[in-house]
């Protein structure tokens, strides 16, 4: 969804050029902007770097360094390295999207009021919601479960 918008693409009522002004609007710093200008997404490269770890956490080169790094190749990976980040993103990012996706149900059956906020309307919001908090809520359950084996496999 945000590659998508960072290529210039249209969804939930918002464009890509709308979403970088409200990105300038709401103090946005350069770099994030610069990346959005060349249709890259800061949110989606962290998203990346997050699909890094866990790789790493289920393949053998996240417990041995594998030959394209240099100057560690074929050394063992501390332990702890791919570990505290696991474990942190799992302990805030999981919460975070099933407690958001409990939220975006009580939207729906109109419990709660939706704020529009850059969206044309409420329900292009709660549509952003529902997608972007599903993502959080599998990544993070998914980082807790690939920690928890690291963790055994490692001990």
């Amino acid at each position: 969804m945000k590659l998508f918008w960072a290529s210039g693409g249209t969804f939930a009522g918002l464009s890509g050029a709308d979403l970088r002004a409200a990105a300038e609007r709401n103090g946005a710093s350069g770099l994030w902007l610069t990346l959005d200008s060349w249709g890259l997404d800061a949110t989606a490269l962290l998203a990346l770097l997050g699909v890094f770890l866990l790789w790493g956490l289920v393949r053998p080169w996240g417990r041995v360094f594998p030959g394209w790094t240099p100057g560690l190749a074929g050394r063992p990976v501390p332990r702890w390295l791919p570990l505290a980040p696991a474990v942190l993103g799992a302990a805030t990012l999981a919460p975070y999207g099933v407690v958001g996706l409990g939220w975006t149900v009580l939207a729906t059956a109109g419990a709660v009021e939706v704020p529009r906020g850059d969206f044309p309307t409420p329900a292009d919001t709660l549509l952003v919601a529902r997608i972007g908090l599903s993502a959080f809520a599998l990544y993070g359950v998914a980082l807790a479960v690939a920690a928890r084996s690291y963790w055994r496999r490692t001990a």
